[in-house]
């Protein structure tokens, strides 16, 4: 896609965005409501194709009538909405009529490409990675125990497609190499076995993924990972790609101050369409798909916060430790609101790390009721010449 096209893209988004869904938060009542909202247009085919275990309604969402088939799903993962935010822009995007045209044109005489929005529903509405009975989908590509992995197997065996993209998010943690910049996306080609062969199928996925890299490397430059490849026997990705689809994973990442992933659903965005724009035409192609190798590796090297240089007096001696925090997410049901826990993720020399938020507290000690431990909650206070200056509580640092 050329580089005006995909500034005119990024500066239109917000004309496309579902303005009424959130990021971080969707409920199945509203993918219906925007389901529903897309029959008038006269372009989609919508289908119940299936429910979940707790018998709610999984949708697939059909546009486009060309010889090229793609099959796009999100949020099998309940806790990873960004993607479905997207694909709803998504969809008013292509609804749209103005200056974008000939590229709506293209892809609907070119691609048929079948979405299934959120298809684990019932991991949604508790805000979990897993099902109603606690598994993960993405781990049930043998077994098939679940009726949503059940389905999302016989639908892609039904309808053949050549690509699929598989969209997820990721957590904050996750940096493009060893640096401290953020994965705000990470990509990934999965492999078939464990030795990680590479076959034609392969070779396709890497092509697009390369394509996508260049697009957005205009606005994240080294923000962009290459999602670890360790073969993954359970999962969809590396199972669908042994069947011939060229497997496309794109996980949403961090980007620093963007806590609800509004941008980072802006970059999915920008990523879909120029994944369909290179599959029409077959630019992809003209890249070598080795160079897919020389995208940054995924690393697990931040903190939410990093707390630097304190002193620890513990059995009668002092010791200086870094203390590195992580902060999970969670979802009130029944306030209906977010909040968040802190835990000490890490203790001692964490001088190869970094924080999204960091504190350089060198002369400073830490007061703890309970002896310090990873996986304990982050409540604790840190005192200068024993006077109270800061506490820890919930991943915060907070002047006392």
């Amino acid at each position: 896609m050329k580089k005006e096209l995909l500034n005119n893209l990024f500066d239109s988004y917000s004309t496309y965005k579902a303005a009424s869904i959130r990021s971080d938060f969707i409920t199945h009542q509203e993918l219906i409501d925007k389901i529903t909202s897309l029959i008038q247009s006269g372009l989609f085919s919508i289908e119940q194709i299936g429910k979940s275990i707790d018998r709610r309604e999984i949708f697939s969402i059909k546009i486009g009538k060309g010889k090229t088939k793609i099959l796009a799903w999100s949020q099998m993962h309940g806790d990873e909405p960004t993607a479905t935010a997207a694909l709803l822009d998504i969809f008013n995007f292509l609804s749209a009529n103005d200056s974008f045209d000939s590229l709506r044109k293209s892809i609907l005489q070119n691609l048929e490409i079948h979405f299934i929005p959120m298809l684990n529903p019932d991991g949604a509405a508790r805000y979990q990675r897993e099902n109603a009975f606690n598994i993960d989908l993405n781990r049930d590509a043998l077994r098939f125990q679940s009726d949503e992995s059940q389905l999302l197997w016989k639908y892609a065996e039904k309808f053949k497609p050549e690509f699929g993209f598989n969209l997820h998010d990721q957590n904050s943690y996750y940096t493009a190499g060893r640096s401290n910049n953020p994965s705000a996306i990470s990509l990934l080609s999965p492999p078939m076995d464990h030795v990680k062969s590479i076959n034609y199928t392969r070779e396709k996925s890497m092509q697009v993924i390369l394509k996508i890299r260049e697009a957005l490397d205009l606005f994240i430059p080294g923000q962009i990972a290459r999602y670890s490849d360790d073969y993954e026997p359970r999962a969809f990705g590396d199972n669908l790609t042994r069947e011939g689809i060229g497997v496309i994973l794109i996980e949403s990442g961090f980007y620093r101050n963007d806590y609800k992933k509004d941008f980072v659903r802006k970059l999915n965005f920008i990523s879909l369409l120029t994944a369909f724009e290179t599959i029409i035409e077959k630019d992809y192609e003209k890249l070598f798909y080795a160079d897919y190798f020389d995208i940054p590796e995924n690393m697990k090297m931040l903190f939410d916060l990093l707390l630097r240089n304190l002193k620890l007096e513990f059995n009668g001696r002092t010791f200086v430790v870094d203390v590195g925090i992580n902060r999970t997410k969670k979802y009130d049901l029944q306030k209906q609101e977010f909040y968040y826990e802190g835990t000490i993720a890490e203790l001692g020399d964490l001088s190869v790390f970094y924080g999204i938020e960091e504190e350089n507290l060198e002369g400073y000690s830490i007061q703890s009721k309970n002896e310090l431990k990873v996986d304990e909650p982050a409540n604790f206070q840190i005192l200068k010449d024993f006077t109270p200056k800061f506490e820890v509580a919930n991943g915060f640092l907070k002047s006392s």
